[in-house]
């Protein structure tokens, strides 16, 4: 399930539909948007947002991705619990900075009702997100591995499986990842144990 009715998840669709008029008769699939980072996380389990998108941009032609880029580089605002908020497309994302596995673009969760148009939007699977966050590995991604494990969004077996291919052809320090990887399953796994 997606929680794409919070005033986060609308402003994030509101930002992503400013480029529709670039692609009006556009065959579908024409551009494919594919969300990871807080905002990903946000839509997947209604937890912490983000005041930045980071997405990747795939489109047909160079030219039309630089178009779509410079059309989101202005803020989106909405309002929240009665703060004035605002979210931004992150210009500088670029999931080669993270490890990614090569499958991930078959895994994303396709937002409802834009299977035919021009323009269409995934979310990162939970484990794709999840394999992202083991890159930079901050205490903030370590919460967010282990909130979507909490949330039953992760499995265990699969992340580990998957996360490990990921690492292998990830230009890294492999034993660091793979370091937090184990970190992560062995923690998750003592929670289990833990009446």
């Amino acid at each position: 399930m997606l929680h794409l009715n919070t005033p986060l998840a609308k402003a994030v669709c509101l930002l992503f539909n400013r480029a529709l008029p670039l692609l009006d008769g556009r065959d579908p699939g024409t551009v494919r948007i594919y969300v990871f980072g807080g905002c990903a996380l946000h839509i997947l389990t209604n937890a912490r947002g983000s005041a930045d998108i980071d997405a990747e941009v795939i489109a047909s032609e160079h030219l039309l991705k630089e178009e779509i880029m410079a059309v989101y580089a202005a803020p989106e605002d909405y309002e929240q619990d009665g703060l004035d908020l605002s979210v931004v497309f992150d210009q500088h994302f670029n999931n080669s900075l993270c490890p990614l596995h090569e499958d991930y673009e078959d895994r994303a969760i396709p937002l409802p009702g834009h299977e035919t148009s021009p323009m269409q939007v995934f979310i990162a699977h939970p484990i794709d997100l999840a394999i992202s966050k083991l890159g930079r590995f901050t205490e903030r991604d370590q919460e967010d591995i282990h909130l979507l494990i909490r949330a039953g969004k992760l499995d265990l077996d699969d992340f580990g499986r998957l996360a490990r291919e990921a690492i292998d052809y990830y230009p890294c320090d492999k034993g660091t990842v793979t370091s937090c990887l184990r970190l992560i399953l062995d923690e998750a796994r003592e929670q289990d144990r833990t009446p």
